[in-house]
């Protein structure tokens, strides 16, 4: 599979609520993904890269958004990241997150706290990558 990753573009963003609806079989609010875009791109502490074909097709998707922590002796990270369902399994979400740990690396992040939907396939993934499962808890307010 043939593809770049690259940081996000507002024309990329033009793909991303099919993206998302193959992934996670939701819809998005389309106002408001492009006006947060906006807002957050240019933060040092959001980042947004996509996977894309020669043909221009947004394949993946991922938002980076780094905090540090003020307890433990690193800064850390949580990320939202989809796949186009056509193209699981081919490598695109590896070497995406191949990819994002080079960038933290080179700005100094030493640890990566992931926040993913909770299916067999996707700890199966994670473990692969070297992931390891923590408690954790989550509630929709």
């Amino acid at each position: 599979m043939d593809f770049e990753i690259r940081k996000t573009t507002t024309e990329d963003l033009k793909q991303l609520p099919d993206l998302y609806k193959s992934a996670f079989g939701k819809e998005t609010n389309i106002p408001k993904m492009y006006k947060k875009f906006a807002q957050l791109k240019n933060s040092p502490n959001d980042l947004f890269y996509s996977a894309v074909t020669k043909e221009e097709e947004l394949i993946g998707f991922v938002h980076v958004k780094i905090h540090e922590d003020m307890f433990e002796e690193c800064k850390d990270f949580a990320t939202i990241w989809s796949v186009r369902s056509k193209y699981k399994r081919q490598g695109v979400a590896t070497k995406m997150f191949r990819f994002i740990e080079t960038e933290l690396k080179k700005m100094k992040i030493d640890c990566i706290g992931l926040i993913a939907v909770e299916t067999i396939e996707a700890n199966e993934f994670y473990k692969s990558l070297g992931y390891g499962m923590q408690n954790a808890y989550y509630k929709k307010l």
